[in-house]
Order: C-alpha cells, then sequence, then structure tokens
C-alpha cells in the first residue's frame, strides 16, 4: 500500500466485485492457510488476482471434488478463464478425464456452451 495510486494513499484496499464472503474467507487463509468458504470460484477469483498459487491450487482441486451435472459447465467456464495460471493448467487434463469418463458431464458441459454466429 505504499504506492501513489488511490490504495497507496489511502492505506485501503477495496474489494467491491466479489462476495464478501469470499474476501473474508481468502483473508482468513492468508493468516491461517485454513479455508472454509463453499464458493471456491469467487475465492479463486482473488486467489488469482492477488497471486496466491496455494489457495488457486486448492480450490480447483475442490472444484474438481465436486463436479456435477448441475455446476459442469461453470467449473469448465471458470477454469478456462484461469487455464494460463500454473495451477490450473496442471489439473485441466483431470477436468478433461472426468468428463470423458461420464456421459452425463459431458452432454452438461456441451449442452450449456452458448451459440454464436459466424461473421
Amino acid at each position: 500500500l505504499e504506492s501513489s495510486f488511490r490504495e497507496g494513499r489511502d492505506a485501503k484496499l477495496s474489494i467491491d466485485d466479489v462476495d464478501p464472503g469470499a474476501v473474508e474467507a481468502v483473508l482468513k487463509y492468508a493468516y491461517t492457510c485454513i479455508f472454509e468458504f463453499g464458493d471456491v470460484a469467487a475465492a479463486l477469483t482473488l486467489a488469482h488476482r492477488y497471486e496466491m498459487p496455494k489457495l488457486v491450487a486448492l480450490c480447483v482441486r475442490r472444484m474438481l471434488d465436486d463436479v456435477t451435472a448441475e455446476n459442469v459447465a461453470d467449473i469448465a467456464a471458470t477454469l478456462n478463464v484461469y487455464l494460463e495460471h500454473e495451477e490450473v493448467a496442471k489439473v485441466w487434463p483431470k477436468f478433461l478425464d472426468i468428463l470423458g469418463q461420464d456421459r452425463e458431464l459431458m452432454d452438461a458441459v456441451v449442452r450449456n456452451v452458448k451459440t454464436f454466429r459466424r461473421a
């Protein structure tokens, strides 16, 4: 917080674009290495933003531990956003394996792909 940016001048960091519960959970993790929060996608956003690779890895592992037909499309979209991150890239093949072994999951993820039109 020592910069010419607003955060440096005010000695305050404002995080307005993520669930406050996720912010609290990430801060708790930063100080205790204990992560207890249900919306791992929201926590992943913060972990990625604030360069917390161990928390990124924890979040993506938790996502893969709880893949269902109801959340598989959201998980695919979330992982895809952060695919350039080393910890996410490591689990991508496992995610593809999970899809390949379960036709219901594969069907759910493909049916939720947004359609697009070519110009």
